[in-house]
């Protein structure tokens, strides 16, 4: 059918989809206007098209025009209609579209009601949308796995993990059965919500009912305990992933890594990227920088940037939070002509710096007395892109204040009183970050 209406159309310039939203909304017009009419399914396919390009608005603009030109939609379409209307928040035409349903002669099937259910979780009714469920199934509905899924996912992100659980044991149909995803779903609230010890007894559950964990679930479990600070806990678990060959992917490594780096335990990260990379992963920018970060917090910058710079090495190309980790522990140990170095090496390579890159250096160059330093920076930051912030003025006050120059800092304050106004009148001057006289003065 669609080959037959594209021989009625000027060539696309790709026979096989079209290229935007202009061209679905040109067919359908078209398509509308012939006689005889296609298929419903031809209209309904266009719109599937519409929806998954997240034009919500124009695909129910378009079942309202093929509704007024008479032609007869089906369930499907109907579905998608639903769909819609929750995803932007429009419930009270969701449920009219049951209306719809029934007004041609369908029935809401499993999908339509898992659409509903969907939407009212999604909208905050989630008390609704379990009566909804409840209701059906005293009525000998039988529902699929997405629809519990989707109901167990909503509870556990309105904060009612416990009624999650309690749906969770309660599937038990010849249609469905709780599976890894709805397992993963409430093992993942459950260690968000600080319930570890809740979480791997359902990890137990899981396993004793034939459901191997996967790296999703591992991932959960190391989270939860790693933010519980349950440091022998999170110790075992490593080595039983370890012993057990458990298979993990580098995310859940990264996550690991992290844990130790914060605890200090560098040695024991660096070990679990070695076994990392023995199972084939390779460490990835984010793995590095989790690293420097470590050795930054212990005020071991040199190592830090010795993994910078094989990270570049190998490939990889660091990123902002890569230099500002760096930055930072440069100015933390008073080097900041190296952080200063580092930030010109980010402009070349055209990575932008951001507003902590910027107010990071100010800092340094503060806590290092290098007040004038400071200030020529900071009327370099709108070169940059990033003008000077709340922080960035905050940082400078606090730098005076501690060498006790009252009246500089009344000066400084005064300025930055200056610039609030013309910022707020939409006609600040470029030149406004000058220093005053007085302060130039004192500084020299």
């Amino acid at each position: 059918m669609r080959c037959h209406l594209y021989s009625q159309l000027p060539p696309p310039q790709n026979a096989d989809k079209f290229d935007n939203i202009g061209n679905d909304v040109a067919l359908f017009h078209h398509m509308a206007d012939m006689h005889p009419r296609p298929s419903v399914v031809e209209f309904t396919k266009i719109l599937g098209t519409i929806v998954q390009m997240k034009s919500y608005a124009t695909a129910i603009y378009l079942h309202t025009y093929m509704e007024s030109k008479g032609i007869t939609p089906f369930i499907v379409s109907l579905n998608i209609l639903m769909n819609c209307y929750c995803i932007v928040g429009q419930m009270g035409f969701a449920f009219s579209v049951i209306g719809k349903i029934l007004k041609w002669g369908y029935k809401p099937n499993v999908v339509t009601l898992t659409t509903l259910m969907k939407g009212l979780c999604a909208n905050g009714k989630m008390l609704d949308a379990v009566e909804i469920h409840n209701n059906l199934r005293a009525k000998g509905f039988q529902f699929d796995e997405l629809t519990y899924g989707t109901l167990i996912n909503g509870l556990c992100k309105n904060g009612q993990t416990s009624f999650a659980i309690q749906m969770l044991q309660k599937i038990d149909g010849p249609l469905v059965k709780p599976n890894l995803v709805m397992y993963n779903i409430v093992i993942d609230g459950l260690c968000k919500d600080g319930f570890v010890i809740e979480a791997h007894d359902l990890c137990s559950e899981m396993i004793a009912q034939g459901i191997s964990p996967d790296t999703v679930t591992y991932s959960a479990l190391i989270y939860g305990l790693y933010s519980a600070g349950k440091w022998s806990e999170v110790s075992l678990f490593m080595s039983r992933i370890v012993d057990q060959n458990i298979s993990i992917d580098v995310c859940t490594f990264n996550i690991i890594v992290n844990a130790l780096c914060k605890e200090r335990m560098l040695s024991e990260a660096h070990a679990f990227c070695d076994v990392m990379i023995e199972r084939g992963l390779q460490p990835d920018i984010i793995t590095y920088t989790i690293l420097m970060n470590g050795y930054c917090l212990i005020d071991e910058v040199d190592k830090a940037r010795k993994l910078f710079d094989m990270m570049i090495k190998r490939g990889l190309v660091p990123d902002v939070w890569s230099y500002n980790i760096l930055i930072k522990g440069y100015c933390k140990t008073k080097r900041v002509d190296e952080a200063k170095n580092l930030f010109g090496d980010m402009l070349l390579r055209n990575l932008g710096p951001n507003i902590i890159s910027c107010n990071t250096l100010v800092d340094g160059f503060c806590k290092s007395g290098r007040i004038l330093d400071a200030w020529n920076f900071v009327k370099e930051m709108p070169y940059y892109g990033r003008p000077p912030d709340a922080t960035t003025y905050n940082i400078l006050l606090a730098a005076y204040c501690k060498i006790e120059h009252l009246d500089q800092t009344n000066a400084l304050f005064k300025h930055l009183m200056e610039r609030v106004l013309l910022y707020v009148q939409g006609n600040m001057d470029k030149r406004s970050t000058d220093v005053p006289p007085s302060i130039s003065n004192c500084m020299r």
